[in-house]
């Protein structure tokens, strides 16, 4: 009745090796990701997809616990899923193709370039998991001059 697909939670694989931020996201933790989509992400309003993965991100923050810290990582996601969506529209319609069907140089580039983003992405937005306070988590952020948050804005 069970297999291992039924039980596994994360995809290694996926999670860093693939380019977006999103497919990284959706690797993670993929049986919370389930309940969240299933139950929270589809019932956010349509129209307003940044709403709408906010919400879903404030309702993975809660479960996470009350960690200030995990907030302000889980409610920059969203910033950083549109940013994403935003460079890959603009790259398609500049170069006429999706990203990942453009060839050349230039498309493993890009590729390079996204993966590379989505790496440093996830270290610096994982100092909410690790710092947890809220005030420790800006401190970082800080020092660092919040280079993660300008970045996708």
């Amino acid at each position: 009745q069970w297999d291992f697909e039924s039980i596994r939670t994360v995809d290694p694989w996926g999670t860093e090796v693939g380019r977006r931020f999103r497919g990284g996201l959706r690797r993670w933790n993929m049986t919370v990701q389930w309940w969240l989509a299933a139950y929270v992400h589809r019932r956010g309003p349509r129209n307003h997809p940044m709403l709408r993965n906010a919400w879903t991100m404030l309702a993975s923050a809660y479960w996470h616990g009350l960690h200030g810290g995990q907030y302000l990582s889980f409610l920059t996601v969203p910033l950083w899923l549109a940013a994403e969506a935003a460079a890959e529209g603009a790259l398609s319609g500049y170069f006429g193709v999706p990203l990942e069907n453009l060839g050349g140089w230039k498309g493993s580039a890009l590729r390079g370039a996204q993966w590379f983003l989505k790496m440093r992405a996830f270290e610096y937005l994982s100092m909410g998991f690790v710092l947890r306070e809220a005030a420790a988590t800006l401190r970082f952020w800080a020092s660092v001059h919040f280079c993660l948050h300008l970045v996708p804005l």
